[in-house]
């Protein structure tokens, strides 16, 4: 792929006098009206030459544009494969470190829960072990990686679902798992919500 790409390019001057020529005519056609049929006439006469024109510059670009995109699918087919198995590695990496991510959330949560059991019934040692291992879980890894919490759709149940989303209407669903904040999932009957991140990679 080191060749030179020799690039056409369209006389300008040329187009610049139909371009002039093009909005004339338009500018002359706004607001026009057909009359009668001798007037409906003559505007098909124009029809079909501004038709004609219109067909012999969508041509005339097209053999500029061709060679072009022969090239771009050529290319872009070169590169496909290596950046297929960038994005397979890329999807591996984002799937492990998310589980990773949300088993550590849940950890947190769990240890929390156990601390305020814990503190309720005035164990100290274990609220102090339980406090200890939502700290550790919470803590975030050395990464340059972001990490997006949201919730997602994850199963649907159209029988136990309001009429809102009876459709069902996915795109509304996941809407609202987008925009939903808190630890605990939307409530919506018969829908259940999964817990999942989203990794950006920093270059």
């Amino acid at each position: 792929m080191s060749a030179e790409l020799a690039v056409r390019v369209p006389n300008t001057t040329d187009l610049a006098t139909r371009q002039r020529k093009a909005e004339g005519l338009a500018i002359a056609l706004r607001g026009a009206t057909c009359d009668d049929a001798e007037q409906y006439t003559v505007f098909d006469e124009m029809l079909s030459a501004v038709a004609r024109e219109k067909a012999e510059v969508l041509d005339l670009r097209k053999s500029y544009t061709a060679p072009l995109y022969g090239v771009i699918k050529r290319v872009e087919g070169d590169f496909r494969p290596l950046v297929s198995s960038l994005e397979t590695c890329e999807a591996a990496l984002k799937g492990a470190m998310g589980a990773y991510r949300v088993a550590c959330e849940r950890a947190e949560r769990e240890a929390r829960e156990l601390a305020a059991k814990a503190a309720e019934s005035g164990d100290a040692e274990n609220l102090v072990e339980a406090l200890t291992r939502a700290t550790e879980a919470a803590a975030k890894p050395d990464a340059r990686a972001t990490t997006t919490f949201r919730w997602a759709v994850k199963l649907c149940n159209p029988a136990a679902m309001s009429r809102e989303f009876l459709v069902p209407d996915l795109p509304a669903l996941e809407k609202l798992a987008r925009a939903h904040k808190g630890d605990a999932p939307p409530i919506v009957p018969g829908v259940t919500f999964e817990r999942i991140v989203q990794i950006g990679a920093r270059k």
